[in-house]
């Protein structure tokens, strides 16, 4: 087990890390135990079997036309930010890999998880060439420009990334199912069912290495979770038009500040029992408590969009 980010580091922070480590050693025969558990109950699938490959008709001979594409332009916009996230895997894998030894049990698991991710980005992309979604330049323009800027979330440690990848996780299979249901045709909601449960998957995983870190090293982990949680955003901030796309996606009832705070964070927070820890150190206590005041955080946030969205739709119908 190693971290390597290419900066120097304190003598306090070096002998926090090596704990972390030490900590990670500690959990990694249950991590095996939720690799294997992962490989028996995912149910692998492949894009061939689910993307529609008689609807293909030459580029060339037929270009693209917007009227060609069925679906509201709000549902396009969700698969268009959902496909943008999938695509910046490779700067995922290289922030997890920065912090576990290649050849652990954290590393198999990183592998496992990038071609399953990886997969996703191809069925989606392939839906939206062959359906005739978007122009396909702009597809390949925008993925072009987005994974150009690449994705910089700042962990102090490992425990950082397995705290955001907990939420994130979560996030991302709500989007993906909630934009599937909304574009009401068949074929994209099949494959988004597919990567949501995929999602899911991955989730367990994450929020179960979590609850392991916690049952040994509340103090280590339960700081982590703060920084994380109350700095948490989707990755795809610096993506072209992200506030418009964030609030699009919100109000379409995809995802938003609702869906964050009841389906992703507080079921979180509820699973690891956070409220039920014990014998904390002091600092350890502040940390638990700061992360029990987030749903009051949260209803705020709530409140906020919500009632921006009524001034937007008044604005509208006036």
């Amino acid at each position: 087990m190693f971290i390597e980010y290419g900066r120097e580091i304190s003598p306090e922070q070096s002998k926090r890390f090596d704990v972390i480590i030490e900590v990670m050693k500690a959990i990694e025969p249950q991590v095996e135990g939720l690799l294997a558990d992962h490989l028996e109950k995912s149910r692998r699938w492949y894009p061939h079997e689910v993307v529609p490959w008689g609807e293909g008709v030459d580029y060339i001979e037929k270009p693209w036309k917007e009227e060609q594409n069925s679906l509201r332009p709000e549902v396009v916009l969700a698969l268009e930010t959902n496909l943008l996230t999938e695509d910046n895997l490779p700067f995922y894998h290289a922030q997890i890999a920065a912090v576990v030894d290649r050849d652990s049990v954290w590393g198999e698991w990183n592998r496992l998880w990038t071609a399953e991710e990886g997969g996703h980005a191809a069925a989606m992309r392939d839906y939206l060439f062959l359906m005739r979604v978007m122009d396909p330049v702009l597809i390949e323009q925008n993925r072009l420009a987005y994974m150009r800027q690449g994705f910089q979330r700042d962990f102090a440690d490992p425990l950082e990334v397995f705290a955001y990848t907990s939420a994130q996780e979560l996030a991302t299979r709500i989007s993906h199912l909630r934009a599937g249901q909304k574009a009401d045709e068949p074929i994209i909601l099949k494959i988004l069912q597919l990567i949501s449960r995929d999602e899911n998957f991955h989730y367990i995983f994450y929020r179960s290495v979590v609850k392991e870190i916690l049952a040994i090293a509340p103090e280590l982990m339960l700081p982590a979770i703060v920084n994380q949680f109350y700095s948490f955003e989707m990755p795809g901030s610096n993506m072209s038009g992200f506030e418009l796309r964030l609030a699009t996606i919100a109000n379409e009832g995809i995802y938003g500040a609702r869906e964050h705070r009841d389906l992703v964070i507080m079921p979180v927070i509820n699973y690891w029992k956070i409220s039920e820890l014990t014998g904390l150190s002091p600092e350890s206590q502040k940390a638990q408590e700061r992360i029990l005041k987030l749903e009051k955080i949260l209803d705020r946030m709530v409140e906020r969009q919500e009632r921006k969205s009524r001034k937007t739709d008044v604005g509208v119908s006036g």
